[in-house]
């Protein structure tokens, strides 16, 4: 059996379970379920509370700083084995870029969160 006649019979297979599944499904909708929360209480003030900038803040250099590990980590446990300039350099270039941007950050307020 070939490739596509295989992948023709997993289509086909998979378009005839899609279409039951829609069939085969029983909804009872009713009061509660067709309110805004499924819990029967009414909300006492509203879900949407503003969030302070500053955790997005908070999240957002954690998340890149944490990124530049994960490369970092790797690649120095590697580069002593590569035993190249090229490699060295690139390695030293990255840490540059890396401290320009948070010297950067620095300047520009954004460490400053209190």
């Amino acid at each position: 059996m070939g490739i596509l006649q295989l992948s023709f019979i997993i289509l086909a297979l998979l378009s005839i379970l899609y279409i039951v599944s829609f069939w085969a499904s029983t909804s009872v909708p009713d009061k509660e379920k067709l309110s805004t929360y499924e819990t029967g209480f009414n909300p006492i003030n509203d879900a949407r509370k503003k969030i302070d900038i500053i955790y997005w803040i908070i999240g957002l250099l954690y998340l890149i700083f944490d990124l530049e590990v994960i490369f970092i980590v790797p690649f120095a446990s590697i580069i002593f084995t590569l035993n190249s300039f090229i490699a060295l350099s690139a390695f030293f270039l990255f840490l540059i870029i890396l401290a320009l941007g948070f010297l950067y950050e620095y300047n520009e307020g954004a460490l400053e969160l209190f």
